[in-house]
């Protein structure tokens, strides 16, 4: 009897709460009420209407920044790489407008674009008889170019061979492995090289893109087999810049070589990256950042995570 009579209470007493609450919202604190959610509808519309005009004002800014310094590129950038010798490799999906974009700027920086390397997806086996193959040409193709034999990591085996056969430090150094090394590595079909006869460069400057598709463990690998491919680059040469579009939050459903390499000390130890190549100044920021390299240093630059600046140091001249 006495926990029914104590339900019997908790019930009448919500009953009360919930008239009570009807007569004063009906009748006292009706005008109060009302006018309390006049204000606060009126209130959230100004700062919508005031949040807008801020996102147009910003949109405009930015527009014209990006149109200014596209205008400017060629003075911003010119002579800063003079008789530098680059190699332009872009990684899989690279969107061929930013890769003209790269090359143009470094047409501008006054250094010459010596060969042009397109990675293909199969770069980065997928199952054991891929895998295999790979591992034996890598171990045919180091022989012959003189390099040692590959150690356990995570990048590929042939990653050295395709840097070293097109940067050298020493602008001396003989041709002929390299040249048989790349036909090998095109009859393979991991790579599509564009040059009327090789020289090797200096310098590196790798285009990549988002990885996408497969799952995300896949996806990940690819990002860091890839990074692993820029690092080797920039060992083989003078120095080396990666540069993506990542954004401020990245994409959805796709790795990032970028972050990748941005996730490894090891690698951001010697290897500079730009993660805004959508727009000028992050090809503004590639020649910079490859200028940095030529000189010993390193950095992260755009507007992404891990960033060490937006952009590069201005050079002095």
């Amino acid at each position: 009897m006495i926990d029914f009579r104590y339900h019997l209470v908790s019930i009448v007493s919500i009953f009360m709460a919930l008239a009570v609450g009807i007569v004063l919202g009906a009748g006292p604190l009706k005008g109060t009420i009302g006018d309390t959610l006049t204000e606060e509808v009126t209130q959230l519309r100004e700062d919508r209407t005031q949040l807008r005009a801020d996102l147009d004002a910003a949109q405009k800014a930015g527009v014209v920044r990006d149109e200014f310094t596209e205008d400017a590129l060629a003075r911003l950038v010119g002579g800063t790489l003079t008789g530098t010798k680059v190699a332009l490799v872009s990684l899989p999906n690279a969107e061929a407008d930013q890769v003209s974009a790269v090359a143009d700027a470094l047409g501008a920086s006054g250094a010459t674009v010596v060969s042009r390397t397109s990675v293909d997806d199969s770069w980065v086996p997928e199952g054991d008889d891929a895998s295999a193959q790979q591992s034996q040409l890598a171990t045919d193709l180091r022989r012959s170019m003189g390099l040692p034999q590959a150690t356990e990591g995570q990048g590929s085996p042939l990653d050295d061979v395709l840097a070293s056969a097109l940067l050298a430090k020493d602008a001396a150094a003989p041709t002929d492995a390299a040249k048989a090394a790349l036909e090998r590595l095109g009859d393979a079909g991991l790579v599509d090289l564009e040059t009327a006869d090789l020289v090797r460069a200096d310098a590196a400057v790798v285009v990549g893109a988002p990885v996408s598709g497969g799952v995300v463990e896949r996806r990940d690998l690819v990002a860091r087999r890839f990074a692993s491919l820029a690092a080797a680059l920039d060992r083989a040469g003078n120095g080396a810049v990666l540069a993506s579009d990542v954004g401020v939050s990245g994409f959805q459903g796709a790795s990032s070589v970028v972050r990748a390499a941005r996730g490894d000390a090891a690698i951001t130890r010697d290897l500079s990256t730009v993660d805004d190549l959508s727009v000028p100044l992050g090809r503004v920021s590639v020649v910079y950042a490859l200028d940095q390299q030529l000189a010993g240093g390193v950095g992260q630059y755009g507007v992404g995570d891990g960033v060490s600046a937006g952009y590069p140091p201005v050079p002095a001249s």
